[in-house]
């Protein structure tokens, strides 16, 4: 038979389970006042914690309080448990640990509870938690911290925080409604999707050299598949968009081209207002396998901070209708714990050739103040990656877009090349100057869209190998912590291991201005 007190601790700790897991106010009520119900409890029942016997498994914890009920009697989940790992019941995984504020392991998102990933309880010996990457994840000193949605230990291997980023050349830009290129192809993120934690684990079997500051993944060798871009064996082929064919909605003209799709995708071209412009997309013209043109005017005035289009080169999956060749060439969608080692050389040239403007407010040191330029554009790859299956599988099905919405849960942007006004954020979101594979670039984060991150190259080249795999596992590693790291403003959301990459993008992102661009080479490859 149950003591006096073993009952009255399983009335308590039912009573504070079900505080935890209630409607909003009884949240906000336990939120408030859980500290001295359990200073309350252990005062009326005069029973010490360390007295209750070990569960035998932190199952017997089905709402994941660190106490349960095993054999007809209270037990405690502690270091002793077997799998002291406490799942938190039915509740949701939290998208974000900054819904949980006081670090308790529960939050509150979307009008209700949910947990931070796997909750490691008190009771558990300090030598079972992971070690620190940081001092600062323990403000209050007691050698306890919350770090990657879980608890953690300070230990010897616990480094220093404070703001390591370079000084960079972007924080004495034109601030205000400087928002960044956004979404190149204009599409609302949809829920986030994906579960469980990402370790941080190196993808594609390369080993990951140096800090946050100076990173590399080493490609393993061993080639999987390639797909390299060739002219086209028939005539060359061009299609053209105006202002007058957009009246009809008609703006995502395409040609497919091997493994790859040419697309027009003049996504945002109301921001050109009333101007009669023009975009073409070509095939085996100007030396070129393929290409663009276009003509967006002059510009002026705060529609210059819109991207109009972003004429692109799709390899993989962009949406239900854009499958640019079978997951079998391409190997996309695929998990991005899963991800081979990719590389991308490629070679191109591009020229701008719109009306004369003087830079009054540069963002680019190598378009000081006073500089002529005739136009303002980007050359960008990037990756959407978008949620897994039910079953935790990368099907072509994953990807959803429809009537500018889209379910992608992040974007990956590097600026292969940049102008002198615009950023992929504002100046406050600049988050660290980096060196990747010997390359310099200045890392933004978005404080308007977590699911978002760019790195712009300080030092353009229209020719080389990119290894894809290094942003991706940088981003992976650094981008949910760079508040933590660098001292940045904006932490994005945590990649998880089951999202899955759809695709490898290269485009131009185009804010005003003639110009064109001409990919000489392009060729995907995978170890």
């Amino acid at each position: 038979m149950q003591s006096t007190s073993q009952q009255f601790f399983k009335f308590i700790s039912s009573c504070y389970g079900r505080f935890r897991q209630g409607v909003p106010i009884l949240k906000t009520f336990a939120r408030l006042y859980s500290a001295s119900v359990l200073t309350l409890f252990l005062f009326v029942t005069q029973t010490s914690l360390a007295a209750l016997p070990d569960c035998s498994s932190a199952a017997f914890d089905t709402d994941g309080d660190g106490f349960g009920w095993e054999n007809n009697s209270s037990c405690r989940v502690s270091a002793g448990s077997a799998g002291n790992k406490v799942s938190g019941s039915s509740l949701p995984v939290c998208n974000s640990a900054d819904s949980d504020p006081d670090g308790d392991g529960f939050g509150w998102e979307n009008s209700k509870s949910c947990r931070v990933s796997e909750l490691l309880i008190d009771g558990a010996s300090s030598s079972s938690r992971k070690s620190c990457l940081l001092t600062s994840s323990d403000p209050d000193g007691d050698g306890f911290g919350w770090e990657n949605n879980e608890t953690c230990v300070i230990d010897s291997t616990t480094g220093n925080s404070g703001n390591t980023s370079g000084s960079g050349s972007s924080d004495g830009g034109q601030s205000g409604n400087l928002g960044g290129s956004g979404s190149s192809d204009g599409g609302q993120s949809g829920n986030l999707g994906g579960s469980g934690s990402s370790d941080g684990a190196q993808t594609g079997g390369g080993s990951n050299n140096g800090s946050g500051n100076n990173f590399t993944v080493d490609n393993p060798g061993g080639l999987i598949r390639s797909s390299t871009l060739t002219p086209l064996k028939e005539r060359p082929q061009d299609t053209c968009l105006t202002r007058q064919d957009t009246l009809n909605r008609n703006y995502h003209g395409a040609i497919r081209t091997g493994d790859f799709i040419l697309a027009t995708n003049a996504w945002n071209f109301s921001a050109a207002g009333s101007f009669e412009w023009e975009q073409c997309i070509y095939a085996n013209e100007n030396g070129a396998a393929v290409g663009w043109n276009y003509d967006w005017g002059a510009g002026g005035g705060s529609g210059d901070y819109f991207v109009r289009s972003y004429p692109e080169l799709i390899y993989g999956v962009k949406s239900q209708g854009e499958v640019s060749a079978p997951k079998a060439v391409t190997g996309l969608p695929a998990r991005i714990d899963q991800l081979p080692f990719i590389s991308i050389d490629y070679s191109f040239s591009s020229s701008q050739y719109g009306p004369n403007r003087t830079v009054n407010a540069s963002n680019n040191p190598r378009f000081p103040n006073g500089s002529i330029i005739s136009g303002e554009r980007n050359i960008a790859i990037e990756s959407f990656l978008h949620p897994s299956d039910a079953s935790g599988n990368c099907p072509e099905s994953v990807v959803q877009r429809s009537n500018g919405r889209s379910n992608h849960t992040y974007e990956v942007m590097v600026w292969l090349d940049s102008g002198a006004e615009r950023l992929p954020a504002g100046p406050s979101d600049y988050v660290t100057t980096a060196t990747l594979d010997g390359a310099v670039y200045n890392i933004y984060t978005k404080n308007s869209d977590r699911k978002y991150i760019a790195f712009v190259a300080q030092n353009p080249q229209s020719s080389g190998t990119l290894n894809w795999t290094t942003f991706i596992e940088w981003s992976r590693q650094y981008a949910h912590r760079v508040q933590q790291v660098f001292g940045a403003n904006t932490n994005s959301v945590r990649i998880e291991d089951n999202w899955c990459l759809a695709n490898i993008l290269v485009g131009t992102e185009i804010f005003w201005g003639a110009g064109d661009l001409n990919i000489v080479n392009w060729q995907v490859n995978q170890y």
